[in-house]
């Protein structure tokens, strides 16, 4: 994985998490709000905590925004920031500019600032939630985009014993199996809840057999993702 610079701007709830995982995944993370509680709530989860104002475009030059892979404006609440905020990016160079929305409408005020990756985590997790409760045997899936997902599901008793290439879900269902989780027992492990885990079984091949308990990661569009679990 190739290291990024990553600014995040608005460091809610989402944005808590969000810098978490980046900087825990060896990115150099600048996060940035006009909260210096927030700022030093998370100082040690981050390559560099900043305080200022988003809208002041002097301000966040003196940060090296222009110099950063990604700018992620992740405020929720203040959708007037987002937009002066926005301009401000641009102004600087920032060529990769993510912006949340939380209305259509704003989504729509973001596309004509030519803001072309728009992102609304809650949409995406109530999605993700709902086609998990509505589908039997699915365990998570997640949105890559309004047309495409990665899910995972346990493998449906028709498949048991079957081998990839003769389940044939490619042709069928016009969608790929990326991965198998399979469940394993450590019998080293002194504790019950600690004995089972799953071993990724990497890219598997066309004679790999499915087994029981297997869960399979799915990537597909929704449709044929959907059209594979109802049947």
């Amino acid at each position: 994985m190739q290291r990024k610079k990553i600014a995040v701007i608005g460091i809610g709830s989402f944005g808590k998490l969000f810098v978490r995982y980046l900087f825990d995944d060896g990115h150099e993370v600048i996060a940035i709000d006009k909260d210096p509680i927030i700022i030093d709530s998370i100082k040690d989860y981050v390559t560099i905590a900043v305080t200022l104002d988003a809208t002041d475009e002097h301000a966040l030059r003196s940060q090296g925004i222009s110099e950063v892979d990604y700018a992620v404006i992740a405020l929720a609440d203040d959708f007037e920031t987002s937009i002066i905020c926005a301009e401000s990016l641009k102004k600087c160079g920032v060529k990769n500019i993510y912006a949340r929305y939380q209305t259509e409408l704003q989504m729509k005020v973001l596309a004509l600032l030519g803001i072309k990756d728009l992102f609304n985590p809650e949409e995406k997790a109530a999605r993700s939630m709902a086609e998990t409760l509505s589908f039997s045997g699915m365990r998570s899936s997640f949105l890559l985009s309004d047309e495409y997902s990665v899910v995972e599901v346990t493998v449906p008793k028709r498949y048991i014993n079957q081998t990839i290439a003769d389940a044939d879900l490619r042709h069928k269902y016009n969608i790929n199996v990326i991965t198998i989780k399979r469940p394993t027992i450590n019998k080293d492990t002194k504790r019950a809840s600690d004995s089972k885990s799953e071993k990724i079984l990497g890219i598997p091949h066309g004679n790999t057999v499915l087994k029981e308990e297997d869960v399979i990661v799915l990537f597909g569009s929704q449709t044929d993702l959907a059209r594979f679990l109802e049947t």
